[in-house]
């Protein structure tokens, strides 16, 4: 339940800095209800000894606002820079965050509406 708890702070903190970066007011993501309900969702990967075997997920987006990925020695992170796939690097308790489909499209719609 802490796990949990943190993870809604850490949450709404994100949103504040990301409508502070984008010009807004600081809960101005949250008060658009982006900030309503998280999941939590644990994978564990663990490293394979015949890594040409291995399958992996398929390529996707994520479709939710925010996605906080806790890396370890493992890696297999890829990012999708102009349709080509490059490898990130793992940096063992680095948090990486996705930003998700839904604030992608909210992010965009509120650089045209301050334009």
């Amino acid at each position: 339940m802490e796990f949990s708890r943190q993870g809604q702070v850490l949450g709404n903190l994100l949103f504040e800095l990301s409508s502070e970066a984008l010009g807004l007011l600081p809960d101005h993501l949250k008060d658009m209800d982006c900030a309503k309900g998280h999941l939590i969702f644990c994978h564990c990967y663990p490293s394979c000894p015949e890594p040409e075997l291995k399958m992996g997920t398929r390529s996707h987006t994520d479709p939710d606002f925010i996605t906080i990925l806790l890396q370890d020695l493992v890696g297999g992170l890829q990012v999708l820079v102009q349709n080509y796939w490059i490898d990130m690097p793992p940096n063992p308790g680095a948090l990486v965050l996705n930003i998700g489909d839904l604030l992608q499209n909210i992010t965009v719609s509120c650089v045209f509406c301050h334009l």
